[in-house]
Protein backbone atom coordinates (compact mmCIF):
# COMPACT_ATOMS: atom_id res chain seq x y z
CA UNK A 1 0.00 0.00 0.00
CA UNK A 2 2.72 2.11 0.73
CA UNK A 3 4.22 1.48 -2.29
CA UNK A 4 1.29 2.44 -4.63
CA UNK A 5 0.51 6.19 -2.09
CA UNK A 6 4.69 6.36 -3.22
CA UNK A 7 3.93 5.74 -6.86
CA UNK A 8 0.44 7.90 -7.06
CA UNK A 9 2.38 10.80 -5.61
CA UNK A 10 5.26 10.91 -7.53
CA UNK A 11 2.86 11.03 -11.06
CA UNK A 12 0.93 14.01 -9.67
CA UNK A 13 3.93 15.87 -9.10
CA UNK A 14 5.45 14.89 -12.53
CA UNK A 15 1.63 15.98 -13.93
CA UNK A 16 1.91 19.40 -12.22
CA UNK A 17 5.65 20.23 -13.44
CA UNK A 18 4.38 18.57 -16.81
CA UNK A 19 1.65 21.25 -17.15
CA UNK A 20 3.60 23.90 -15.64
CA UNK A 21 6.11 23.15 -18.45
CA UNK A 22 3.33 23.51 -21.34
CA UNK A 23 1.75 26.85 -20.32
CA UNK A 24 5.19 28.59 -19.82
CA UNK A 25 5.83 30.74 -23.50
CA UNK A 26 9.25 30.40 -24.74
CA UNK A 27 11.04 33.77 -24.50
CA UNK A 28 11.30 34.24 -28.58
CA UNK A 29 6.94 33.81 -28.99
CA UNK A 30 6.86 36.44 -25.82
CA UNK A 31 8.62 38.84 -28.12
CA UNK A 32 6.20 38.09 -30.80
CA UNK A 33 2.92 38.18 -29.49
CA UNK A 34 4.44 41.42 -27.68
CA UNK A 35 4.90 43.10 -30.94
CA UNK A 36 1.83 41.77 -32.52
CA UNK A 37 -0.23 43.18 -30.03
CA UNK A 38 1.72 46.59 -30.22
CA UNK A 39 1.45 47.05 -34.22
CA UNK A 40 -1.73 49.07 -35.69
CA UNK A 41 -2.20 49.61 -39.41
CA UNK A 42 -0.34 52.48 -40.70
CA UNK A 43 -2.78 55.09 -41.13
CA UNK A 44 -3.56 55.68 -45.11
CA UNK A 45 -1.76 59.40 -46.39
CA UNK A 46 -5.24 61.35 -48.18
CA UNK A 47 -5.94 64.85 -48.98
CA UNK A 48 -8.98 66.87 -48.10
CA UNK A 49 -10.62 69.82 -48.73
CA UNK A 50 -13.64 71.89 -47.51
CA UNK A 51 -16.80 71.95 -50.31
CA UNK A 52 -16.66 75.65 -51.95
CA UNK A 53 -20.06 77.62 -52.52
CA UNK A 54 -20.34 78.75 -56.17
CA UNK A 55 -22.45 78.77 -59.77
CA UNK A 56 -22.87 75.82 -61.21
CA UNK A 57 -24.36 75.47 -64.79
CA UNK A 58 -24.77 72.29 -66.63
CA UNK A 59 -24.83 72.35 -70.71
CA UNK A 60 -25.28 70.82 -73.93
CA UNK A 61 -21.84 70.27 -75.70
CA UNK A 62 -21.57 69.80 -79.23
CA UNK A 63 -19.30 71.26 -82.43
CA UNK A 64 -20.06 73.38 -85.48
CA UNK A 65 -18.32 75.19 -87.91
CA UNK A 66 -19.48 78.98 -88.18
CA UNK A 67 -21.76 80.06 -90.94
CA UNK A 68 -22.49 83.16 -93.22
CA UNK A 69 -26.35 83.62 -93.43
CA UNK A 70 -26.22 85.61 -95.84
CA UNK A 71 -24.15 84.36 -98.77
CA UNK A 72 -24.03 83.95 -102.77
CA UNK A 73 -21.69 82.40 -105.12
CA UNK A 74 -21.58 85.44 -107.93
CA UNK A 75 -22.14 83.77 -111.18
CA UNK A 76 -22.06 85.29 -115.06
CA UNK A 77 -24.89 86.47 -116.84
CA UNK A 78 -22.63 86.60 -120.02
CA UNK A 79 -20.85 84.67 -122.28
CA UNK A 80 -17.15 86.04 -122.91
CA UNK A 81 -13.56 85.93 -122.94
CA UNK A 82 -12.98 87.38 -119.20
CA UNK A 83 -10.30 90.78 -119.72
CA UNK A 84 -10.77 91.75 -115.68
CA UNK A 85 -10.80 91.39 -112.13
CA UNK A 86 -10.74 94.05 -110.04
CA UNK A 87 -11.47 92.51 -106.57
CA UNK A 88 -9.39 89.30 -104.79
CA UNK A 89 -9.97 87.45 -102.09
CA UNK A 90 -10.55 89.16 -98.61
CA UNK A 91 -11.54 92.44 -100.27
CA UNK A 92 -14.53 94.07 -99.34
CA UNK A 93 -17.02 95.17 -101.44
CA UNK A 94 -20.60 97.08 -101.55
CA UNK A 95 -23.94 96.21 -103.31
CA UNK A 96 -23.29 96.49 -107.29
CA UNK A 97 -19.61 96.76 -107.16
CA UNK A 98 -17.80 95.94 -110.56
CA UNK A 99 -16.39 92.52 -109.76
CA UNK A 100 -15.31 91.41 -113.46
CA UNK A 101 -15.32 92.47 -116.83
CA UNK A 102 -16.06 90.56 -120.09
CA UNK A 103 -14.97 91.29 -123.41
CA UNK A 104 -17.30 92.78 -125.14
CA UNK A 105 -15.68 94.24 -128.79
CA UNK A 106 -18.02 91.89 -130.17
CA UNK A 107 -21.24 92.86 -128.68
CA UNK A 108 -20.06 96.22 -129.69
CA UNK A 109 -20.03 96.11 -132.78
CA UNK A 110 -23.19 94.17 -133.48
CA UNK A 111 -24.88 96.96 -131.06
CA UNK A 112 -23.42 99.67 -133.49
CA UNK A 113 -25.26 97.77 -136.63
CA UNK A 114 -28.26 97.38 -134.41
CA UNK A 115 -28.01 100.97 -134.13
CA UNK A 116 -27.64 101.66 -137.36
CA UNK A 117 -30.80 99.78 -138.64
CA UNK A 118 -33.18 100.79 -135.80
CA UNK A 119 -32.07 104.53 -137.04
CA UNK A 120 -33.29 103.69 -140.56
CA UNK A 121 -36.29 102.28 -139.37
CA UNK A 122 -37.06 105.24 -137.49
CA UNK A 123 -36.80 106.96 -141.10
CA UNK A 124 -39.37 104.54 -142.73
CA UNK A 125 -41.77 105.12 -140.28
CA UNK A 126 -41.60 108.83 -140.44
CA UNK A 127 -42.04 108.61 -143.95
CA UNK A 128 -44.72 106.13 -143.98
CA UNK A 129 -46.65 108.24 -141.57
CA UNK A 130 -46.67 111.60 -143.56
CA UNK A 131 -46.99 109.60 -146.79
CA UNK A 132 -50.47 108.32 -145.30
CA UNK A 133 -51.84 111.48 -143.97
CA UNK A 134 -50.71 112.86 -147.53
CA UNK A 135 -52.73 110.06 -148.54
CA UNK A 136 -49.87 108.75 -150.72
CA UNK A 137 -49.42 105.04 -149.26
CA UNK A 138 -51.71 102.44 -148.34
CA UNK A 139 -52.16 102.42 -143.89
CA UNK A 140 -50.75 98.55 -144.35
CA UNK A 141 -47.34 100.42 -145.60
CA UNK A 142 -47.54 102.06 -142.63
CA UNK A 143 -48.11 99.35 -140.10
CA UNK A 144 -45.20 97.61 -141.65
CA UNK A 145 -42.69 100.12 -141.21
CA UNK A 146 -44.25 100.99 -137.72
CA UNK A 147 -43.62 96.92 -136.61
CA UNK A 148 -40.17 96.84 -138.00
CA UNK A 149 -39.00 99.91 -135.42
CA UNK A 150 -40.44 98.16 -132.75
CA UNK A 151 -38.69 95.05 -133.77
CA UNK A 152 -35.28 96.97 -135.05
CA UNK A 153 -36.03 98.48 -130.69
CA UNK A 154 -36.07 95.28 -129.33
CA UNK A 155 -32.61 94.35 -131.22
CA UNK A 156 -31.36 96.82 -129.43
CA UNK A 157 -32.61 96.93 -126.12
CA UNK A 158 -31.36 93.13 -126.33
CA UNK A 159 -28.03 94.06 -127.14
CA UNK A 160 -27.73 96.55 -124.20
CA UNK A 161 -28.85 93.91 -121.96
CA UNK A 162 -26.01 91.48 -123.17
CA UNK A 163 -23.73 94.06 -123.23
CA UNK A 164 -24.73 95.41 -119.73
CA UNK A 165 -24.32 90.81 -118.40
CA UNK A 166 -20.71 91.31 -119.83
CA UNK A 167 -20.17 93.15 -116.16
CA UNK A 168 -20.12 90.88 -113.14
CA UNK A 169 -21.71 93.21 -110.45
CA UNK A 170 -21.75 92.14 -106.58
CA UNK A 171 -25.45 91.13 -105.76
CA UNK A 172 -24.74 92.09 -102.15
CA UNK A 173 -22.10 94.18 -99.72
CA UNK A 174 -19.78 91.84 -98.03
CA UNK A 175 -16.49 89.62 -98.37
CA UNK A 176 -15.23 88.10 -101.05
CA UNK A 177 -14.12 84.52 -99.77
CA UNK A 178 -13.62 82.73 -102.96
CA UNK A 179 -12.04 84.21 -106.88
CA UNK A 180 -12.72 81.48 -109.20
CA UNK A 181 -12.08 83.91 -112.50
CA UNK A 182 -8.79 84.31 -114.22
CA UNK A 183 -7.98 86.82 -116.58
CA UNK A 184 -8.21 85.11 -119.87
CA UNK A 185 -10.50 82.40 -119.27
CA UNK A 186 -13.24 81.88 -121.53
CA UNK A 187 -16.25 82.51 -119.24
CA UNK A 188 -19.87 80.79 -120.40
CA UNK A 189 -23.61 81.94 -118.72
CA UNK A 190 -23.78 80.56 -115.18
CA UNK A 191 -20.24 79.64 -114.48
CA UNK A 192 -19.30 80.70 -110.81
CA UNK A 193 -16.35 83.45 -110.34
CA UNK A 194 -16.93 84.39 -106.89
CA UNK A 195 -18.46 83.51 -103.55
CA UNK A 196 -19.22 86.63 -100.86
CA UNK A 197 -20.83 86.31 -97.85
CA UNK A 198 -21.94 89.10 -95.34
CA UNK A 199 -19.72 88.76 -91.98
CA UNK A 200 -22.42 90.83 -90.24
CA UNK A 201 -24.58 87.71 -90.55
CA UNK A 202 -22.11 84.77 -89.12
CA UNK A 203 -24.39 82.42 -87.46
CA UNK A 204 -23.86 79.05 -85.61
CA UNK A 205 -25.92 75.84 -86.58
CA UNK A 206 -25.80 72.97 -84.29
CA UNK A 207 -28.11 69.84 -84.55
CA UNK A 208 -29.56 68.86 -80.92
CA UNK A 209 -30.99 65.18 -80.40
CA UNK A 210 -35.02 65.49 -80.24
CA UNK A 211 -34.80 62.75 -76.88
CA UNK A 212 -33.36 64.57 -73.87
CA UNK A 213 -31.84 68.09 -74.77
CA UNK A 214 -34.48 70.05 -77.46
CA UNK A 215 -37.72 70.42 -74.51
CA UNK A 216 -34.95 72.01 -72.63
CA UNK A 217 -33.47 74.53 -75.63
CA UNK A 218 -35.81 78.01 -75.99
CA UNK A 219 -34.86 80.74 -78.49
CA UNK A 220 -32.92 83.25 -76.21
CA UNK A 221 -30.75 80.68 -74.15
CA UNK A 222 -27.28 81.33 -73.98
CA UNK A 223 -24.37 79.37 -75.21
CA UNK A 224 -20.48 79.70 -74.59
CA UNK A 225 -18.38 79.57 -77.83
CA UNK A 226 -14.89 78.30 -77.82
CA UNK A 227 -12.93 78.54 -81.60
CA UNK A 228 -9.70 77.40 -82.24
CA UNK A 229 -8.83 80.81 -84.24
CA UNK A 230 -9.26 83.01 -81.12
CA UNK A 231 -8.11 82.79 -77.39
CA UNK A 232 -11.11 84.08 -75.92
CA UNK A 233 -14.71 82.77 -75.20
CA UNK A 234 -17.85 84.15 -77.27
CA UNK A 235 -21.00 84.55 -76.38
CA UNK A 236 -24.33 83.40 -79.00
CA UNK A 237 -27.95 83.08 -78.18
CA UNK A 238 -30.43 80.66 -79.69
CA UNK A 239 -32.18 82.98 -82.93
CA UNK A 240 -34.26 79.77 -84.49
CA UNK A 241 -35.41 76.76 -83.99
CA UNK A 242 -36.22 74.48 -87.01
CA UNK A 243 -39.85 72.98 -86.71
CA UNK A 244 -38.66 69.73 -88.84
CA UNK A 245 -37.08 66.87 -87.09
CA UNK A 246 -34.35 64.89 -89.02
CA UNK A 247 -35.69 61.96 -89.39
CA UNK A 248 -32.68 60.32 -90.24
CA UNK A 249 -30.81 61.60 -87.40
CA UNK A 250 -33.40 62.30 -84.80
CA UNK A 251 -31.98 66.10 -84.35
CA UNK A 252 -33.21 69.04 -84.90
CA UNK A 253 -31.47 72.13 -86.78
CA UNK A 254 -31.18 74.97 -84.09
CA UNK A 255 -29.78 78.43 -85.05
CA UNK A 256 -27.01 80.37 -82.99
CA UNK A 257 -26.60 84.26 -83.08
CA UNK A 258 -22.65 85.29 -81.99
CA UNK A 259 -22.67 88.98 -79.75
CA UNK A 260 -22.40 91.77 -82.51
CA UNK A 261 -18.69 92.58 -80.55
CA UNK A 262 -17.64 89.44 -81.73
CA UNK A 263 -18.39 89.21 -85.61
CA UNK A 264 -15.44 91.08 -86.86
CA UNK A 265 -13.24 88.35 -84.98
CA UNK A 266 -14.55 85.37 -86.84
CA UNK A 267 -14.16 83.70 -89.86
CA UNK A 268 -16.27 81.51 -92.05
CA UNK A 269 -16.18 77.77 -91.95
CA UNK A 270 -13.90 78.18 -88.84
CA UNK A 271 -14.22 75.21 -86.15
CA UNK A 272 -16.78 76.05 -82.85
CA UNK A 273 -16.94 74.13 -79.71
CA UNK A 274 -20.47 75.22 -78.18
CA UNK A 275 -22.15 74.48 -74.79
CA UNK A 276 -25.77 75.39 -74.64
CA UNK A 277 -26.40 76.81 -70.95
CA UNK A 278 -29.45 74.54 -70.25
CA UNK A 279 -29.64 75.19 -66.19
CA UNK A 280 -27.34 77.52 -64.00
CA UNK A 281 -27.62 76.84 -60.05
CA UNK A 282 -26.44 79.63 -58.06
CA UNK A 283 -25.10 79.54 -54.34
CA UNK A 284 -24.73 75.15 -54.85
CA UNK A 285 -22.52 73.63 -52.79
CA UNK A 286 -19.70 71.79 -55.50
CA UNK A 287 -17.07 69.20 -54.60
CA UNK A 288 -14.35 67.87 -56.93
CA UNK A 289 -15.88 65.57 -59.28
CA UNK A 290 -13.24 63.17 -58.98
CA UNK A 291 -14.42 62.83 -55.10
CA UNK A 292 -17.61 61.23 -55.82
CA UNK A 293 -16.99 57.31 -55.73
CA UNK A 294 -19.70 55.12 -57.50
CA UNK A 295 -20.79 51.73 -56.55
CA UNK A 296 -23.93 50.03 -57.64
CA UNK A 297 -25.37 52.79 -59.04
CA UNK A 298 -25.52 54.69 -55.66
CA UNK A 299 -23.06 57.71 -55.06
CA UNK A 300 -20.70 58.32 -51.88
CA UNK A 301 -18.30 60.57 -50.82
CA UNK A 302 -15.72 60.27 -48.05
CA UNK A 303 -14.93 63.07 -45.24
CA UNK A 304 -12.33 62.83 -42.47
CA UNK A 305 -13.20 63.17 -39.24
CA UNK A 306 -11.84 63.02 -35.40
CA UNK A 307 -12.09 59.40 -33.56
CA UNK A 308 -15.05 58.22 -31.86
CA UNK A 309 -15.10 60.02 -27.86
CA UNK A 310 -13.81 57.22 -25.83
CA UNK A 311 -10.62 56.69 -28.75
CA UNK A 312 -10.41 60.79 -28.59
CA UNK A 313 -7.71 60.25 -25.83
CA UNK A 314 -5.69 58.18 -27.23
CA UNK A 315 -5.92 59.61 -30.79
CA UNK A 316 -4.63 62.58 -29.02
CA UNK A 317 -1.62 60.57 -27.76
CA UNK A 318 -0.76 58.79 -30.91
CA UNK A 319 -0.76 61.75 -32.86
CA UNK A 320 1.49 63.64 -29.98
CA UNK A 321 3.97 61.16 -30.48
CA UNK A 322 3.83 60.77 -34.37
CA UNK A 323 3.63 64.64 -34.30
CA UNK A 324 0.44 64.40 -36.98
CA UNK A 325 -3.50 64.18 -36.76
CA UNK A 326 -5.20 60.99 -37.02
CA UNK A 327 -8.42 61.07 -38.38
CA UNK A 328 -11.15 58.73 -39.31
CA UNK A 329 -12.35 58.37 -42.55
CA UNK A 330 -16.31 57.95 -42.96
CA UNK A 331 -18.09 57.11 -46.27
CA UNK A 332 -21.78 59.21 -46.70
CA UNK A 333 -23.78 58.65 -49.64
CA UNK A 334 -24.45 61.48 -51.49
CA UNK A 335 -27.35 62.97 -54.03
CA UNK A 336 -25.50 65.13 -56.54
CA UNK A 337 -27.10 67.76 -59.01
CA UNK A 338 -25.93 69.25 -62.04
CA UNK A 339 -22.07 68.92 -62.88
CA UNK A 340 -19.69 69.70 -65.12
CA UNK A 341 -16.13 68.93 -66.27
CA UNK A 342 -14.20 69.97 -62.90
CA UNK A 343 -16.74 69.94 -59.83
CA UNK A 344 -20.36 68.49 -59.08
CA UNK A 345 -23.23 69.86 -57.00
CA UNK A 346 -24.12 67.81 -54.26
CA UNK A 347 -27.52 68.62 -52.78
CA UNK A 348 -27.53 65.81 -49.82
CA UNK A 349 -24.94 63.91 -47.63
CA UNK A 350 -22.52 66.64 -46.38
CA UNK A 351 -22.35 70.16 -44.87
CA UNK A 352 -20.32 73.06 -45.48
CA UNK A 353 -18.04 72.30 -43.07
CA UNK A 354 -17.24 68.60 -43.55
CA UNK A 355 -13.96 67.79 -45.42
CA UNK A 356 -14.10 66.01 -48.44
CA UNK A 357 -11.23 63.17 -49.27
CA UNK A 358 -9.95 64.09 -52.91
CA UNK A 359 -6.91 62.11 -52.73
CA UNK A 360 -6.85 58.63 -51.63
CA UNK A 361 -10.52 58.27 -51.78
CA UNK A 362 -10.52 55.26 -54.36
CA UNK A 363 -9.10 52.93 -51.66
CA UNK A 364 -10.59 53.35 -48.42
CA UNK A 365 -13.50 51.88 -46.29
CA UNK A 366 -15.64 53.49 -43.82
CA UNK A 367 -13.84 53.77 -40.47
CA UNK A 368 -10.32 53.57 -41.77
CA UNK A 369 -7.59 55.72 -40.16
CA UNK A 370 -6.08 58.17 -42.21
CA UNK A 371 -3.55 61.12 -42.23
CA UNK A 372 -3.77 64.22 -43.58
CA UNK A 373 -1.16 65.23 -46.09
CA UNK A 374 -0.01 66.14 -49.51
CA UNK A 375 1.61 65.12 -52.65
CA UNK A 376 4.79 67.36 -51.74
CA UNK A 377 4.48 65.93 -48.32
CA UNK A 378 4.68 62.07 -49.45
CA UNK A 379 7.60 63.13 -51.77
CA UNK A 380 9.61 64.73 -48.80
CA UNK A 381 8.78 61.83 -46.42
CA UNK A 382 9.67 59.00 -49.39
CA UNK A 383 12.37 61.22 -51.25
CA UNK A 384 13.24 58.54 -53.46
CA UNK A 385 9.07 57.33 -54.15
CA UNK A 386 6.99 59.42 -56.94
CA UNK A 387 3.75 60.69 -55.18
CA UNK A 388 1.83 57.62 -56.39
CA UNK A 389 4.21 55.18 -55.08
CA UNK A 390 4.02 57.32 -51.96
CA UNK A 391 0.36 56.60 -51.55
CA UNK A 392 0.39 52.89 -52.96
CA UNK A 393 3.19 51.97 -50.24
CA UNK A 394 1.07 53.68 -47.42
CA UNK A 395 -2.03 51.74 -48.70
CA UNK A 396 0.04 48.33 -49.54
CA UNK A 397 1.48 48.75 -45.44
CA UNK A 398 -2.25 49.20 -44.04
CA UNK A 399 -3.87 46.14 -46.08
CA UNK A 400 -0.59 43.85 -44.76
CA UNK A 401 -1.50 45.38 -41.45
CA UNK A 402 -5.00 44.23 -41.66
CA UNK A 403 -4.03 41.45 -43.28
CA UNK A 404 -1.76 39.87 -40.59
CA UNK A 405 -4.14 41.49 -37.25
CA UNK A 406 -5.77 38.01 -36.11
CA UNK A 407 -9.42 37.63 -36.84
CA UNK A 408 -12.51 38.66 -34.75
Amino acid sequence: MATWSRIIGLAAVIGVLVGCTGAAPTPNKNEALAKRAEQKPAPIPVEAQLPTRGSLSEFFETTTRVEADRSVQVTSEGVGKCLRILVDEGDSVSKGDVLAELDTSELNTQLASARTQLAKAKADYNRARESVKEGLVAPLEFENAKYALEQQQASVDQLNVQLGNMTVRAPLSGIVTQKMAQVGQIISSGSPCFEIIDPQSYVLNINVPEKGYLSRIEVGQAAAVKLDSLDEEVTAKVRRINPAVDPTSGTVKVTLGVEKSALSKLRNHAFARVNVVLATHENALLVPKNAVVEENTRKYIYVVELPAVEDAETAADEATKADETILIASRREVMTGLEDSTNVEILEGIADSDRVVTVGQQTLKSGAEVKLTSVQGELLANARLSAEEALQAAKDEHAEDKSESPAP
